[in-house]
């Protein structure tokens, strides 16, 4: 009866510790896939004002500030000690605006205001003295044709206000303490396309003029944290659509490997961590060197789901590491809060992020504890186990971590006294077999070892020969194209081979190499994909090259081609696998031997490829160098047209698969 009673108990205490989110959180898992983790927060609370649309808010120093964009003003809230709700407690701008659309609240809890309908930033103290007016600048850098439309808004510590404003491509827009424009500042770059450098090569004047100007995408939204750093959001942007800029303008935020471009809001806290809000109600937690953390949220149309948005818009943290998201669906606010496993997690963060790693052990072992597939906890342990000096279990944990900086390291200690140890024997066997060496060559001059006789000339058979006149383009090149054109020295059969151990050895080269040259994924092949990668260009390159010297009265038959082709990259068959063997002993700080020794391979198979196809259809260097230029040029029209099949074969599929189905439907309502 006792274990039933205990056994109810631990069932018991299991179901005080289960989340009921009514969404999934997700982190970067083992082989850096999306992977379901515990619940990081949990939504304890939705807060109604009796106010109109809510357009934005700001937490500071355990206020929330809302600004309400049909009333025009800005509400100050506080929580209530007693009843845990947050109520009113002043109005700021009241009669002064006409249209908020963001809010920025300073440390002396001085209210910036971006009114987009007057057309003004509007800086208020904390009683509602309004201290500060900003209006449409007159400098011609801010330029006259650019209106003037903040939407959203920040300061720094000087007093500088950083503006994003409505269709501004040239970033934000920069005033000092008194009002005045100083500068456009972190700006984002303008993307080029493939479609758009073809687009200016192949059309004419009148159609370049219609086309629209490349221009950078404005910011969404803006932050500065406590460390003075601003940061931007760009919604359409994703693998850079959060930035951090240094007082230089330049962004110094990495390239995120999982993000959104859905961002319309972020908020950073006290320790640097970012919290990016996408349209759809997902919130993503990064850490402040760009590893995700966390992602949770959800949308929801047909239900009122507690932790579940329409139409979320803004995000703010509070200094306890609360969030409130705006859903201006409802003017809604939703808070969301810790829980134990976020705290851990997030305290392992810090830890991490502050380079204290042998003090953040017992967090992260304790992570571990909760879920092993979060893969931040293997980086950060391999980082504690480099600093005890245990290179082995670094090496490992930096490994299941797939972090290529931690590797190199860890690998150099353990080389190192690999080397130490072995370094010793290896030199003592080179000598002896130096003074073997020089002991039989002694020998052999004073006729106590006398040489063999040589054997009779054997007749080599068909496929030594094949081989021998194919390694003759290595070295001679001319000669070896003479041998195949004039001679037929080289038959089809043997080119094809070629063509196999060039797709056998690019899998090797995945399987042998070291991860940090060719990837720590490299071993999950995807064999049909790699065989389309191998011999794409290839193919394409002796179609086209075929098509083209037809046209331009090329001698090259097409057996020519397709063989000359494959011969002008045997440097890559024959030095690609050692080299790649090499890298096994290479850290990132010697990758330079790889990338060096990969260059020499690809020049030569280029340089051979040009000489083999001006030898084969016997044309001069300019004459060549057209070939080539057409035959890239084919090669562009033959993939395009390629596509164009294959979206029309698609598109003629799923009309038929629709015209099936609706046939299928009405016989049987029938």
């Amino acid at each position: 009866m006792n274990k039933v009673w205990i056994f109810l108990f631990l069932i018991f205490l299991s179901t005080l510790s289960i989340s009921y989110s009514p969404y999934y959180t997700y982190t970067v898992g083992v082989g850096k896939q999306l992977v379901r983790i515990q619940d990081a927060y949990e939504p304890v609370k939705k807060l109604h004002f009796n106010v109109g649309t809510l357009a934005d808010l700001f937490w500071k120093n355990g206020k929330l500030y809302l600004a309400d964009g049909d009333n025009a003003i800005v509400y100050v809230t506080q929580e209530n000690i007693s009843t845990m709700e947050y109520q009113i407690t002043n109005k700021i701008g009241e009669g002064q605006l006409i249209g908020i659309s963001g809010i920025f609240v300073d440390s002396e809890e001085n209210v910036y205001v971006a009114d987009s309908w007057s057309q003004q930033v509007l800086k208020f103290s904390n009683d509602g003295k309004l201290l500060l007016s900003i209006s449409k600048p007159t400098s011609p850098i801010y330029g006259q044709t650019n209106d003037f439309v903040p939407l959203k808004l920040a300061a720094d510590r000087r007093g500088n206000v950083y503006v994003v404003c409505q269709g501004v491509t040239n970033g934000l827009a920069v005033f000092n303490r008194y009002g005045q424009f100083l500068s456009f500042y972190g700006a984002n770059e303008p993307k080029v396309t493939f479609r758009m450098i073809l687009q200016r090569i192949l059309f004419t004047e009148s159609q370049k003029a219609q086309l629209l100007k490349i221009r950078p995408p404005s910011p969404t939204s803006l932050a500065i944290d406590d460390f003075g750093s601003v940061w931007t959001v760009t919604q359409g942007l994703k693998e850079d659509a959060i930035k951090r800029f240094n007082v230089a303008g330049v962004n110094i935020y990495p390239t995120l490997d999982f993000s959104s471009d859905n961002f319309v809001d972020l908020d950073v806290d006290k320790y640097g961590n970012v919290y990016a809000l996408t349209s759809n109600g997902l919130i993503y937690i990064y850490d402040n060197l760009g590893n995700l953390i966390f992602i949770f949220g959800g949308q929801s149309f047909y239900e009122n789901r507690l932790g579940l948005f329409r139409t979320p818009v803004a995000i703010s943290v509070s200094d306890e590491g609360e969030i409130f998201i705006l859903d201006k669906e409802d003017s809604s606010i939703t808070v969301l809060r810790k829980t134990n496993f976020g705290k851990l997690v997030l305290k392992g963060v810090q830890f991490y992020n502050q380079g204290l790693y042998l003090e953040g052990e017992n967090v992260w072992n304790e992570i571990l504890k909760f879920n092993s597939a979060f893969i931040l906890t293997y980086k950060v342990l391999g980082n504690i186990e480099f600093k005890k000096g245990n290179y082995a279990k670094a090496f490992n944990y930096f490994k299941i971590a797939q972090d290529e900086k931690g590797y190199s390291e860890a690998f150099w200690y353990l080389r190192n006294v690999w080397l130490q140890k072995f370094v010793g024997l290896i030199f003592l066997i080179v000598v002896l077999l130096a003074i073997f060496d020089i002991v039989r060559t002694l020998l052999k001059r004073q006729g106590i070892i006398l040489n063999k006789p040589s054997a009779k000339k054997k007749k080599q058979h068909e496929w030594q020969l094949q081989i021998k006149y194919s390694l003759l383009f290595l070295k001679n090149p001319f000669d070896a194209v003479y041998e195949m054109k004039r001679k037929n020295r080289i038959s089809p059969l043997t080119a094809m081979i070629f063509y196999a151990l060039l797709y056998i050895e690019n899998i090797i080269i995945k399987l042998v190499g070291s991860p940090l040259f060719v990837g720590f994924e490299a071993r999950k092949i995807n064999f049909i994909s790699l065989f389309f990668d191998t011999y794409k260009f290839l193919f394409l390159f002796v179609l086209s090259n075929y098509l083209v010297s037809e046209i331009s009265e090329g001698e090259g038959r097409f057996k020519d081609i397709f063989i000359g082709t494959i011969e002008a990259f045997l440097p890559y068959i024959l030095f690609s696998v050692p080299l790649a063997l090499i890298t096994n002993f290479l850290t990132l700080n010697e990758s330079f031997i790889y990338n060096f020794g990969m260059q020499i391979i690809w020049a030569w198979s280029i340089i051979w490829l040009v000489i083999i196809i001006a030898q084969i259809h016997n044309f001069s260097f300019s004459e060549t160098v057209k070939n080539l230029i057409l035959t890239f040029f084919t090669m562009i029209l033959i993939s395009i047209l390629i596509v164009i099949i294959f979206i029309l074969v698609r598109e003629e599929v799923s009309f038929l698969t629709s015209l099936f189905e609706e046939l299928i439907f009405r016989a049987r309502t029938k």
